[in-house]
């Protein structure tokens, strides 16, 4: 939980500072601790998945912290290349493209690709480096999604031997595991996906094909989930089993930047209306709580305040006149008076990047923290200051 003092210094130099709302809040120095926790417990090289948070402050921070960053369409590539990262740093890993986007992809320097089938190994170039991308034994499929990239062992044997004949370059073999994955408490799908992947690793070896890396892909649970405090090992199981002298590589998207990110809000009325307290903030559940709302809502949503007072159940709503646009059913909030401010935490992870113009409101701006707050943040969620 993020302290009622800390969020009561977050709002009050917001309001010294004249921040408006809704704003999500910017705390670099959490990407700084996150990767850090990262290496430490994973011990593998750093793509960073920039679909997770693509704005320029994040990627910047990111930039020297990690060895290189994946896409998967060309707008982010393009922020990346504003930034001035280099094209060899950065992997394109949507292996469905048409041919004008791989037109545009390889224009801009950019010569590394996942492939999963016979179609996207034809369209590219022989210069083109390939990731050969392997659907794993639990692909983390939910309810709400359809996994739609990887393939089985045979198809990328055929494909790997297709592209040796073409004098193309395999650097890799990876695979990718939703979080709705069974046993991942334990990391099993990492596990299974790690053992297929060496099975094929060494199958292609007595092809003679020698492929140097491996990339286990990201998935992880966000880094402040209480996922992470109930199973500390997680990380610890997967380095267990990574083989030794093989280049590893993975792609945190969520784990890094979900901490990074915290929506600022002003509340617009606490009412009771049919017997249901109901608080109203400025924020919308359609502009910018996507992945707190939509993609994984049994997480829950943190609401800080400075306010005191005994909770109360709440329903919680963004302004936007529909049944939809709500927040959280049942928050526990004090009492709430017009235009109290209020802190939603580790929104940093498709927040950002989902926030779009919704009934005439415009989306959140995006404004870094000072030094000594956002060392806060990382203290709040690592419990040191990096």
């Amino acid at each position: 939980m993020l302290s009622r003092e800390l969020a009561g210094e977050v709002a009050g130099w917001a309001e010294q500072e004249g921040v408006g709302t809704p704003a999500f809040l910017f705390a670099p120095a959490t990407l700084r601790a996150g990767v850090a926790e990262l290496r430490t417990r994973l011990g593998a090289r750093i793509s960073y998945a920039t679909k997770a948070n693509a704005h320029p402050l994040v990627l910047r921070a990111l930039d020297p912290l990690v060895e290189e960053f994946n896409v998967t369409n060309p707008g982010h590539l393009a922020t990346l290349l504003d930034l001035g990262v280099s094209p060899e740093r950065i992997a394109y890993l949507n292996p469905v493209f048409t041919p004008r986007t791989l037109e545009r992809v390889l224009a801009a320097g950019v010569t590394r690709f996942v492939v999963d089938d016979a179609r996207g190994l034809e369209m590219l170039p022989e210069t083109a480096r390939i990731t050969l991308r392997l659907r794993p034994p639990d692909a983390g499929e939910s309810t709400r999604s359809l996994v739609r990239f990887g393939n089985t062992p045979d198809v990328l044997a055929g494909l790997a031997e297709r592209a040796a004949e073409r004098g193309m370059e395999i650097e890799a073999l990876s695979f990718f595991v939703g979080t709705a994955g069974e046993g991942m408490e334990r990391g099993l799908p990492y596990l299974g996906g790690v053992d297929l992947l060496m099975g094929l690793r060494d199958r292609l070896a007595q092809a003679g094909v020698t492929v140097p890396a491996i990339n286990i892909g990201g998935g992880f649970p966000g880094s402040r989930d209480r996922f992470h405090h109930d199973h500390p090992d997680f990380f610890q199981r997967i380095a267990a089993a990574l083989p030794t002298g093989v280049d590893v590589l993975c792609e945190p998207g969520r784990y890094l930047c979900q901490p990074a990110m915290a929506l600022l809000s002003r509340v617009v009325a606490d009412r009771v209306v049919a017997g249901r307290r109901l608080v109203h903030l400025d924020a919308s559940a359609y502009a910018g709580l996507f992945e707190t709302t939509f993609i994984e809502p049994e997480a829950g949503l943190e609401i800080t305040t400075r306010r005191s007072g005994d909770p109360a159940p709440a329903a919680v709503l963004g302004p936007v006149m529909d049944s939809f646009d709500v927040i959280a059913r049942d928050a526990a909030l004090p009492p709430m008076t017009e235009g109290d401010l209020v802190v939603m935490p580790n929104t940093g992870a498709y927040a950002w990047g989902y926030t779009a113009p919704v009934e005439g409101l415009s989306p959140a701006e995006v404004v870094e923290l000072p030094p000594d707050l956002s060392e806060g943040f990382a203290k709040a969620w690592f419990g040191s200051s990096l």
